[in-house]
């Protein structure tokens, strides 16, 4: 036994020493043969080449030392200074645009009250066809030639500024929407008086060149809009019906104070499933007239209370269009079931706005009940005198759907005794058409007072084409605000009313504003964003409205963007393990936010992620922020300055006139751009611009705009021009005037009324143009430091001229032995906008790639541009380099180029500030043949086992983000490494030299085809035939009743007259002036007990089933069809390289690497990664004898997981953030109930035969019953 023992003992030994001889050995080879001391040798090779390559060839020392040879100055940058003087242009841009709104609604007021008094409605109503031109029959002609039966000509001619639209600028047009007559008699009386806008619509563009549309909207229906153009615009595939605007932001904010709404929504077996179709449409149709300013809540009763949305139960929320957009789908997944409680729902309506009033939450203004049913059997006059009398601080609204006789009258009473107003829906067109009643009766205290004209500015949304000069501009689409106030009927009436006569306002494209804000005072990497009072940005360099899916082009309908300054700037979570520092950016932002809500002028600084290239790169960036009130509007401006740079700017200007050179002679040829979104110099009106060219002798199309060509093409105007005898710098922006005052007194005549209007507060001659003269002698300046670099001859520095400098570049360069590198194009970009490049190959000419200078004309906001100049701090001798996205399967058609760029920054006394941006462009095949030159020959004396030209070694370059810029593959060139070996990017990851960053983005686009709470179920329907049955009986019975004699149907019914006659002491809402300062939160707000207990919930129950969990999708995402398309948050890991990490020991020595336990046998893979110099790249050389699985990590952005929508617990908590409310809050007049007008109905007359035959047969049978 002992034998065996020992023979068993000594074959297990001979094993182990057979496997260590064969096994390990070959495991420890593995580690040898990677040959770290070739990998850093090859590393520093390929980077001093392309260096010393790239300094050549871009001549970026000759440029730095042009700027030094020159008057400079390195300047500090006071950003509270700058903030302040960049508010004040803000300032005096938006009271331009307000004081047009009031002009015209002085003008409307003032038009309507002499017209009307002074004419018949007939002759009103005469005139009035006569003199407007409908934008649907303007220029339409037959086809022998002739102007078609009905239509009107108009001169009309393209300008850049109204969405390049061809437009009459002394005339305006009618637009309509549909189910709007204009044969009906108040429409016909204010397209009469309205028509005496037009001169004032012509003096105020004359005063502002800058004003976009102006319009005024008729409570009519009708919108006339300045400058008349036709509807619908060419090109477009609109009807000639625009959508009824009178829903729209800018019109309902106009018209009404701020507002907490309580929607009751009948969800009652007893509703019909049409009818409960067509309230629910009503109820969206209210949601969609509400805003910012406005809160809100929907809930569905019948024998139980319901709130749709789980998260919104007991509260009322902001009607962000978030918000309305998760009720609709909540409500659009409610069940019809049991009998209506009317009670229930009108007791948890007038409770919680009770509680919200009394404890300082909501709007703190109008508050409002809007009850959608079929029917019902009473007035609920008793609930109602509970609650809501005698003050009646809660109006209510009423919504019959149908043609339910005896609900009529019960709904009419519950209105007009509660200061509201009744309607009738019989269909979708009415439904769309008659929610606006509530606004217009909810306008009148403010009507009533005669005083306040509350101004508006609505939030930000898509709008037509772009008006800039830039060649993309024809196909980018302009943000645009809209500011407006209501005019009011001021005439005296025989009986009491206050009518709304409509709304008036102008658009401001947001262009326009950001023209104020000149990019090139706030450097590379700065921006700026305005917040409104309730944190909502008006722009921002990283808001991205949804796609409106062309409605505002063929239906004249916005699709309003409201997106949280919180969501936008977003600080670094990811700080190490440092917690305090984590949560320190966090606080700092929301501080933030509060100030410039209240608004407070103030500063901070922390650090924030920067994604660029689609959210395919991130890096992290400390900055500065300056912020402050722009005065006299509901807006906040913050400028943003990077820390480590952006304190600095180099002040080097070229004064034209004292110049020995017509300065234009720095601008020969056709390869160079400026900035086409900046402000050189522009003429100030097109009229300015007309005498310019009358006077010079140029030719101008009376059907074209006087324009210019291009932005190179007005800046070489201007300078030409600069060069004259007698030029004048005219620096400075015409200011906009004294602030309006309203002129009511007696009514003048119309003639005298036009007039007087017309020379409100003096007219103040404008200069003909206006030029920034810091940017245009900076943009000389620019142009001689960057002239000649692509010339037959320079001068040195040392004066002596040097021949063909190109071609003895690449002489040197070639003696060197950089003749591989195959340059397409070389650039330079400057601080003042001016891109010059130089082509070094001719571009094939059916290539379909646009040109560098197409795609990049906008330098500075270039990702080539921010990342240069951010990698200057990280190492200041170094290129970025880059190629396209996934570009690998393009490269044997040596169309994929490799863009490199290098930031010039110029140093004085002591500071730095970056002066412009460097690069080449080089085809990749040349950059991909020189590495694999050098990676596959050993560089030392003792010579090399492995190369990257070995089968068992794997070489890739990548950037800073994991990108792949060279591997052995050519089909990985342009993508994410961790999807080509996911093992080795989590690896590189665990060593610290790439950082893994999740970035959030609150702005993602998801489908709205999964919808959360559709898994609750559809619309529980009814049987057709039992639906149909009990519709019509209760339409009969009612009929029935209502024609029998009176002593069979007078039950009890109590006068609510009784309560007009009595003494009731009325309490009108006063905000005091510290109001401003008051911030709320929507959540734990101080109640009073005795209102907590007040506030009952006995018959409420939540039955709704909650939203489902939602299951990211995984895979490449697709943007949706705009019109399924909803918010999303998504997120994304991406990924930094720690450049210090691969610092810590030296350039000399390469961080070694090793997959272990990654495969059976229990082999190891080593990897070596090495910092190439001078640039943004790595060398990461990888063993592959060892068979290691290999994952994917993905960068493709996913949708949180978890709850989705409004009850996701980053909506819920930004619920919470502070709001500051409007100034003004108009909602009670002592005289209101003296108004009798509380409704308007349909006829009854919409029976069919069957039914019109049964009620016949109904009142045959009482008349017999009756005579029997």
């Amino acid at each position: 036994m002992a034998r065996n023992h020992l023979s068993c003992f000594l074959a297990l030994l001979l094993g182990v020493l057979i496997f260590q001889k064969r096994i390990c050995p070959a495991v420890a080879d593995q580690d040898e043969d990677i040959p770290h001391n070739e990998v850093r040798n090859w590393a520093l090779k390929f980077g001093v080449d392309l260096w010393e390559f790239g300094r050549q060839f871009t001549k970026m020392n000759e440029i730095k030392s042009r700027f030094k040879d020159n008057d400079i100055e390195v300047k500090r940058k006071d950003g509270i200074i700058l903030l302040r003087e960049l508010a004040a242009e803000v300032k005096n841009f938006m009271d331009f645009k307000r004081n047009a709104v009031m002009r015209l609604m002085d003008s409307a007021e003032q038009a309507a009250l002499s017209e009307l008094e002074g004419q018949s409605s007939s002759e009103a109503g005469a005139l009035g066809q006569q003199q407007h031109y409908d934008a649907r029959r303007i220029n339409e002609y037959n086809a022998d030639g002739k102007l078609a039966d009905g239509a009107r000509h108009m001169d009309i001619r393209f300008m850049r500024r109204f969405e390049r639209l061809p437009v009459n600028l002394s005339l305006s047009s009618i637009l309509v929407p549909h189910g709007v007559d204009l044969d009906e008699a108040d429409v016909k009386s204010a397209l009469q008086w309205s028509a005496h806008l037009d001169p004032l619509f012509q003096n105020n563009l004359e005063r502002d060149p800058a004003l976009s549309w102006q319009y005024f909207g008729s409570s009519s229906g009708f919108l006339r809009r300045f400058p008349g153009t036709a509807w619908p615009p060419e090109g477009s595939k609109g009807s000639k019906l625009i959508h009824d605007f009178r829903t729209h932001n800018w019109f309902v904010q106009a018209a009404s104070s701020p507002k907490d709404i309580m929607i009751l929504l009948d969800a009652s077996s007893s509703m019909s499933e049409k009818s409960f179709e067509l309230a629910m449409a009503t109820a969206f149709n209210i949601l969609d007239t509400l805003g910012e300013d406005d809160f809100v809540n929907l809930i569905t009763f019948s024998e139980v209370v319901k709130t749709p949305v789980p998260c919104f139960k007991d509260r009322m929320v902001r009607a962000t269009p978030d918000n309305v957009q998760e009720i609709k789908s909540a409500v659009k997944a409610v069940k019809l079931q049991d009998t209506a409680n009317f009670t229930a729902g009108l007791e948890y309506a007038f409770s919680l706005l009770h509680k919200y009033n009394q404890s300082g939450a909501g709007s703190q203004c109008n508050q409002a009940i809007m009850l959608l049913t079929e029917s019902t059997s009473e007035s609920h006059k008793e609930i109602i005198k509970q609650y809501n009398w005698p003050h009646m601080p809660v109006r209510i609204f009423t919504y019959l759907i149908g043609s339910d006789s005896g609900s009529r009258s019960n709904l009419h009473e519950m209105a007009c005794s509660n200061k509201g107003f009744f309607v009738q829906i019989n269909d979708y067109e009415e439904a769309r058409r008659k929610v606006i009643d509530y606004a217009l009766v909810m306008a009148r205290p403010m009507i009533m007072y005669q005083a306040d004209h509350p101004v508006h500015w609505s939030p930000v949304f898509v709008a037509g084409k772009s008006g800039g000069l830039g060649r993309d501009s024809e196909y980018q689409r302009r943000l645009v605000t809209t500011v407006s106030t209501p005019v009011f009927d001021r005439r005296n009436h025989s009986v009491r009313v206050a009518n709304l006569l409509g709304v008036v306002g102008t658009d401001v494209p947001i262009e326009e504003i950001r023209k104020m804000i000149p990019q090139h005072k706030l450097g590379p990497n700065g921006y700026s964003f305005i917040v409104d009072n309730n944190g909502r940005v008006l722009y921002h360099p990283d808001l991205r409205p949804l796609s409106d899916g062309n409605q505002y082009i063929d239906q004249l309908r916005p699709r309003y963007a409201s997106v949280d300054i919180t969501e936008l700037e977003l600080p670094e979570t990811e700080i190490g393990n440092d917690h305090e520092v984590v949560e320190m950016n966090k606080n700092l932002l929301n501080e933030m936010r509060g100030d410039m809500i209240r608004p407070k002028e103030g500063e901070t600084e922390f650090t924030v992620l920067n994604h660029y290239d689609e959210s395919k790169r991130v890096s992290t960036r400390t900055h500065r922020y300056f912020y402050g009130p722009i005065e006299d509007t509901p807006f906040t401006l913050a400028i943003v300055l990077p820390e480590k740079y952006g304190s600095h700017e180099l002040v080097s200007q070229q004064e034209i006139r004292h110049s020995r050179n017509n300065v234009t002679e720095y601008f020969k040829g056709d390869n160079w751009r400026v900035h086409p979104d900046w402000v050189y110099c522009e003429y100030n009106s097109v009229s300015d611009l007309e005498k310019e060219r009358e006077s010079s002798g140029e030719y101008t199309s009376r059907d074209q705009e006087p324009s210019f060509g291009s932005p190179e093409e007005q800046v070489l105007h201007f300078l030409a021009r600069a060069g004259r005898p007698g030029w004048k710098w005219m620096s400075v922006r015409p200011k906009s005037p004294q602030p309006h005052h309203n002129l009511h007194g007696t009514s003048p005549s119309a003639a005298h009324f036009g007039a007087q209007h017309l020379n409100v507060q003096g007219s103040r001659k404008a200069e003909p143009y206006y030029c920034d003269r810091t940017l245009i002698q900076s943009l000389v300046r620019d142009a001689m430091v960057t002239d000649g670099l692509d010339r037959n001859t320079t001068g040195t520095s040392n004066g002596k001229e040097e021949k063909h400098p190109i071609a003895t570049l690449m002489a040197i360069l070639k003696r060197q032995g950089y003749s591989k590198f195959v340059v397409a194009t070389s650039f330079v970009a400057t601080r003042s906008g001016l891109l010059r490049w130089i082509d070094h190959i001719k571009r094939p000419e059916d290539t379909p790639e646009p040109h560098f200078s197409e795609d990049n004309v906008r330098a500075m906001d270039s990702s080539w541009y921010k990342r240069a100049v951010d990698q200057h701090s990280v190492e200041p001798d170094s290129f970025v380099y880059s190629v396209p996205f996934g570009s690998g399967y393009a490269i044997k058609s040596n169309l994929t180029l490799v863009t490199a760029s290098h930031a010039i920054f110029v140093e004085h006394r002591g500071h730095k500030a970056p002066a412009g941006v460097v690069g080449l462009q080089f085809q990749h095949d040349s950059l991909a043949k020189h590495f694999i030159n050098i990676t596959s020959a050993c560089t030392g004396m003792t010579g090399c086992k492995r190369t990257c030209a070995s089968d068992n070694l794997d070489c890739y370059v990548l950037d800073n983000s994991g990108f792949v810029i060279i591997s052995e593959e050519m089909e990985h060139t342009g993508k994410f490494f961790g999807q080509i070996d996911g093992t080795i990017m989590d690896s590189l990851v665990q060593d610290r030299i790439y950082k893994r960053v999740t970035v959030n983005d609150y702005q993602g686009v998801c489908s709205d085809s999964d919808n959360p709470y559709t898994a609750a179920g559809g619309i529980l329907k009814p049987h057709r035939l039992g639906s149909w049955f009990l519709q019509h009986l209760v339409a009969l019975s009612a009929t029935w009743l209502s024609l029998m004699p009176a002593s069979l149907r007078a039950w009890p019914q109590d006068d609510y007259e009784t309560y007009d006659n009595e003494d009731v002491v009325f309490v009108e809402n006063n905000y005091s002036d510290e109001y401003e300062e008051n911030f709320e939160s929507e959540y734990n707000m101080p109640v009073d007990p005795e209102i907590d207990e007040f506030f009952t919930t006995a018959d409420v129950e939540y039955t709704t089933p909650p939203p489902k969990q939602h299951r990211p999708h995984s895979g490449p995402r697709f943007a949706p069809d705009p019109q399924n398309a909803r918010r999303c948050d998504l997120r994304t890991d991406l990924y930094m390289l720690q450049p210090e990490r691969l610092n810590q020991g030296g350039q000399n020595n390469p961080l070694k690497g090793k997959l272990t336990n990654c495969h059976v046998s229990g082999c190891e893979r080593p990897f070596s990664v090495q910092k190439i110099p001078h640039s943004n790249l790595i060398l990461l050389v990888v063993d592959t004898l060892c068979p290691c699985g290999s994952k994917q990590l993905d960068i493709e952005p996913m949708e949180e997981s978890g709850i989705v929508g409004a009850c996701s617990t980053r909506r819920q908590s930004q619920e919470q953030e502070s709001r500051r409310r409007p100034k003004k809050c108009i909602n009670y007049h002592p005289e209101e109930i003296e108004i009798q007008q509380c409704g308007r109905g349909s006829t009854l007359l919409h029976m069919s035969a069957s039914l019109v035959a049964a009620h016949l047969l109904m009142v045959s049978v009482t008349f017999v019953l009756a005579n029997a």
